[in-house]
């Protein structure tokens, strides 16, 4: 259910340009009212998620009632606006329960990391998320440009949840180059505090990327590939898991303990392969270990990336000479994915009507189901445990 939001006047400006931002952090769209006094009469009637207050309009007395009320309603979150920053205002308002203060007219980016701190603050419940692994043993098959525009696209899909892509590639990790972003913190960040690893942690470390989609960078530090290890990995993908709806991992092409944490918390592993002699023997090694590892078959899932038909070698052969079906092809649109990977933007940005875009938007709900739900999780037996200390780095 969407959560309610409440404005004074014109604390925000216009809906055109606040509500598409409100319905991506999960609020109905915004409802108004005259002045703080009205507000404060519907905050002690209703439940309100959060509510927009001009504090340049607060005299002492609403000052007082704005307090009483933030104290009753505890789950409310208050947003204070002006038109220019007053630090003797900001500090009444904060003492009254206002939690964080925005300039008018607002900047969108601004207001949405508000919307993302409050969320941090107030979330409590678990999510039961879904992980999603995008993996290939074979280099050059677009495994980044897939993992971030499948990301992209289940926010889409889904935009009442929170999706996070998870860059795993730890030496050498290029989702923030497609995704244009420039994170103060990434991974090897979070495995120096491999003893705190939490959802404040966390939260605190992924940035925002596209609409809907937060980013956990690989570290940019060769030296990060010994402290970054399977536990790290681990316990990074548990919080995750609880955070939020959906997280893509863009994995490492070596099996190492890293990579093989990953894929064993993974609900679905897309296996991505192209139709050429050489990504097909890739994807049937890999394909051999992950059942050895007692992956069932409806956790991996064959995605053919790059298709487009008059190939020599067709899906039915690649199904037979994989002993498994083609989950997916993904479209031949060189166009389009060079054009997003050069600006930095998602396909579905670059071109909406691209039919690389209807793929990544069928793939993802083929992924997280029609409803919204995805398949049921991953399963291991007892098979892997042998095998695995062939993948294991030794540490001295």
């Amino acid at each position: 259910m969407a959560r309610a939001a409440l404005a004074v006047g014109a604390a925000v400006g216009s809906d055109e340009n606040v509500d598409p931002t409100l319905v991506r952090f999960g609020f109905d769209k915004l409802d108004r009212v005259g002045d703080v006094a009205t507000a404060l009469d519907a905050l002690g009637q209703r439940h309100l998620d959060l509510v927009f207050i001009p504090i340049d309009e607060l005299d002492e007395a609403l000052l007082a009632r704005l307090d009483r009320a933030a104290r009753r309603e505890r789950h409310t979150a208050i947003i204070g606006t002006a038109p220019r920053a007053e630090p003797e205002l900001m500090l009444k308002a904060m003492r009254a329960g206002i939690q964080e203060f925005l300039v008018r007219p607002l900047n969108l980016a601004e207001l949405s990391s508000s919307l993302e701190r409050l969320s941090r603050r107030t979330s409590t419940a678990s999510v039961a998320g879904q992980v999603y692994a995008v993996f290939s043993s074979k280099g050059g098959v677009g495994t980044t440009t897939v993992a971030v525009n499948l990301a992209d696209a289940l926010a889409r899909a889904h935009p009442q949840g929170r999706v996070a892509i998870a860059d795993l590639v730890v030496s050498g990790g290029e989702a923030r180059l497609l995704l244009n972003v420039d994170p103060h913190y990434d991974l090897s960040y979070v495995a120096e505090r491999a003893d705190q690893i939490d959802r404040e942690l966390l939260n605190s470390v992924l940035v925002p990327a596209t609409d809907g989609v937060w980013l956990l960078a690989a570290p940019d530090r060769p030296e990060a590939e010994d402290t970054v290890d399977a536990s790290v990995v681990s316990a990074v993908l548990q919080q995750l898991k609880q955070s939020y709806n959906y997280t893509v991992l863009d994995c490492e092409r070596v099996l190492n303990d890293r990579t093989l944490a990953a894929l064993d918390l993974a609900d679905r592993i897309v296996l991505l392969t192209q139709l050429t002699v050489a990504s097909l023997r890739s994807t049937q090694r890999s394909l051999q270990i992950f059942r050895r590892l007692g992956y069932p078959n409806d956790k991996l899932c064959v995605v053919v990336n790059r298709f487009q038909s008059g190939e020599v070698i067709s899906p039915a052969d690649a199904a037979e000479v994989l002993k498994a079906e083609i989950f997916f092809k993904l479209p031949n649109d060189y166009r389009v994915a060079s054009d997003a990977a050069t600006r930095g933007i998602a396909v579905a940005t670059a071109d909406p009507q691209s039919k690389l875009t209807w793929g990544f938007e069928q793939l993802a709900q083929k992924l997280s189901g029609a409803d919204g739900t995805a398949p049921g999780g991953a399963h291991r037996n007892g098979k892997q445990a042998g095998l695995r200390s062939l993948f294991t780095r030794k540490k001295g």
